[in-house]
């Protein structure tokens, strides 16, 4: 102990560190010797080194616990800037020396956090590095410490992209199973993001979508709902919610959130499309219940035709947005004919034969 504390005292610190751990090595429970070899690993910068000698030391005694944690504060602030020092290096450089520097980082952002396990930052610049790097199951991991010790819109940003990320890879693997689980993780962590941000239209509408891709529509609904409670005109939201309707067979007030959707853009043409054939069930509806005398027949008087002429007119403006597209003129020839409209029927007919022999 008397030449290593010598050799400490001429910044002789190899001559220290071999000194120290022959000392270790020969009385394992000298807590002095341990918090001299993490002290002369910090002097070296061998931080990942030092910080398992300091906890030896700690937990042999407390007589060098104030020196000790000034170490670890020492230690917490070069690591973090040793490792955003890596990470921006690696930005600009090849692939193969950009994935070494970011490995680096990484080291040196994970003895930061072993110092100080409370550091946001850290966990955040650790999240952004792993990220970088591929390793998005690690990057979910410190995501989801970092939030144990503060709860931040952006690190729930973060573990949501993350989530949907793995989700959509999974997804083009063909794991379903993993990717519905990582899709049921993003939906949950937007629910905690929005106890933060309850009138983030983002994090709502990921939500809707994440629900929606995943044919979870239903469970989507109340949320739409509330989406355009707040943004009325957003035609997506009003378009989604009508084939949502549609699907459950509230064919009238599918139709009026199409209408909506419309509104907003009159030449929609999945809105126009889905209007006409909204009108077309409907028609349907009332000529089947009209045969069966669910519904009274009035003396020359046959109200679905009056459904058939107005998807008829949705269909015809769909077919001035896509006059290239015979499938919109077959729905416009099916819906002149179901409305008696047979000359027009005949025509729009001729006209998407036409456009296939193009």
């Amino acid at each position: 102990m008397t030449s290593a504390k010598l050799y400490i005292s001429r910044s002789e610190w190899p001559s220290a560190e071999r000194s120290l751990l022959k000392e270790v090595e020969k009385n394992p429970n000298n807590g002095e010797a341990w918090w001299l070899l993490g002290h002369t690993f910090t002097s070296q910068g061998k931080f990942k080194e030092a910080v398992p000698a300091l906890e030896k030391s700690l937990k042999i005694t407390n007589q060098f616990a104030d020196k000790i944690a000034q170490s670890k504060r020492y230690i917490w602030g070069q690591c973090l800037n040793l490792g955003v020092a890596f990470y921006n290096k690696s930005i600009n450089a090849s692939e193969d020396s950009a994935a070494l520097l970011r490995s680096t980082a990484i080291e040196y952002y994970n003895v930061a956090l072993q110092v100080n396990p409370d550091s946001v930052i850290t966990y955040q610049n650790l999240a952004i590095a792993q990220r970088a790097q591929g390793l998005l199951e690690d990057q979910i991991s410190t995501l989801i410490e970092a939030l144990k010790h503060k709860e931040s819109i952006n690190l729930y940003l973060s573990l949501i992209d993350a989530y949907l990320t793995v989700g959509q890879n999974a997804e083009a693997a063909g794991d379903k199973e993993k990717a519905k689980s990582n899709y049921d993780k993003a939906i949950d962590a937007i629910k905690e993001a929005r106890k933060i941000e309850p009138d983030n239209e983002d994090l709502l509408a990921t939500m809707i979508n994440i629900y929606v891709s995943q044919g979870r529509a239903s469970e989507a609904k109340p949320y739409m709902r509330e989406a355009l409670a707040k943004n009325p005109e957003n035609k997506i939201y009003n378009y989604n919610l009508g084939v949502l309707l549609m699907q459950t067979d509230s064919l009238e007030e599918a139709i009026r959130h199409f209408d909506l959707a419309l509104k907003v853009d009159s030449v929609y043409d999945v809105a126009l499309q889905n209007a006409g054939v909204a009108y077309m069930r409907l028609g349907d509806r009332i000529k089947q219940a009209q045969q069966t005398g669910d519904i009274k027949k009035l003396p020359d008087e046959k109200p679905y035709i009056e459904k058939f002429k107005k998807a008829s007119e949705y269909f015809k403006r769909l077919t001035e947005v896509k006059p290239e597209e015979p499938n919109a003129f077959d729905l416009l020839a099916s819906a002149y004919a179901n409305a008696n409209m047979v000359n027009e029927a005949k025509q729009a007919l001729e006209k998407a034969d036409s456009l296939r022999k193009k």
